[in-house]
């Protein structure tokens, strides 16, 4: 995420975060995702890694009432979303993953979702967390897998249309294993997310894309062709339509190393 300090600064952060609030309950299934496999409580601090303008972070606050959220990201325009939240416990950072600067042993989740793959250097990152966290601390991790739909369609179509380009280093089943073994964690659980992004209408599917990933160079339409030829696009015995959006998410603990040893 240092290497793409400012790719979320500017023009890609003003589409993206006007596609979330043009389409709010588009992805209601991702938040489900963080209400199962983060499932916060109350009086824990957890870490949100790479967390944009702030998509979780208002929910996973409200569920911390006698804990704190601490946000990181490296664009200092995403972050502007979060502060707008005006949330006492949040505390926010404008940093990279692979640079955390924050304590050791302070935090008791860290959460991320669609955003590491924009880290290039996934081994410090790993590194840091694992200094971060308590012992018996969870890492929960949703994201972009490699040799996916998901992520043939970021190659072909994303990284040819977004106004920034889109070079990144998805995950791999293998590299997630052995960087959780490196780094003091758990063989992780890894855990298939067949998500399907919800819309009113089928237009809206090329709308929300063209604005989510700022692809300036070609048309919603020629989006929503995509979408239908890479991933899949359903229409609903109610009119309304879904969205292919295949991801994993893993789950890890911090071992303790010397009653884990």
């Amino acid at each position: 995420m240092k290497a793409n300090k400012t790719l979320f600064d500017g023009l890609r952060s003003q589409m993206y975060q006007q596609a979330l609030m043009d389409y709010p309950n588009a992805r209601d299934c991702d938040m489900q995702v963080m209400f199962r496999y983060l499932a916060p409580k109350s009086e824990e601090v957890i870490l949100e890694a790479g967390a944009g303008s702030g998509y979780f972070s208002g929910a996973i606050a409200d569920l911390l009432t006698s804990g704190k959220l601490i946000v990181s990201d490296p664009s200092i325009d995403q972050l502007e979303g979060i502060r707008k939240l005006k949330k006492s416990n949040i505390e926010i950072l404008n940093e990279g993953a692979d640079v955390i600067s924050l304590p050791a042993d302070c935090v008791d989740a860290v959460w991320s979702f669609g955003a590491l793959h924009h880290c290039f250097d996934k081994t410090k990152a790993l590194e840091n967390f694992s200094r971060i966290l308590k012992d018996k601390g969870r890492l929960v991790i949703a994201d972009v897998w490699s040799s996916t739909k998901l992520a043939d369609y970021f190659d072909r179509h994303v990284a040819e249309h977004c106004a920034t380009g889109h070079e990144v280093a998805f995950w791999s089943d293998g590299f997630t294993t052995t960087l959780c073994k490196l780094n003091g964690f758990s063989k992780p659980e890894i855990y298939d997310l067949p998500l399907q992004w919800a819309f009113a209408k089928e237009a809206d599917i090329g709308d929300f894309i063209y604005k989510f990933h700022a692809m300036t160079s070609t048309t919603p339409a020629d989006c929503l062709q995509a979408a239908h030829e890479l991933l899949g696009v359903y229409a609903q015995n109610d009119g309304s339509y879904r969205l292919n959006w295949p991801m994993k998410v893993f789950t890890a603990t911090k071992l303790d190393p010397i009653r884990d040893a």
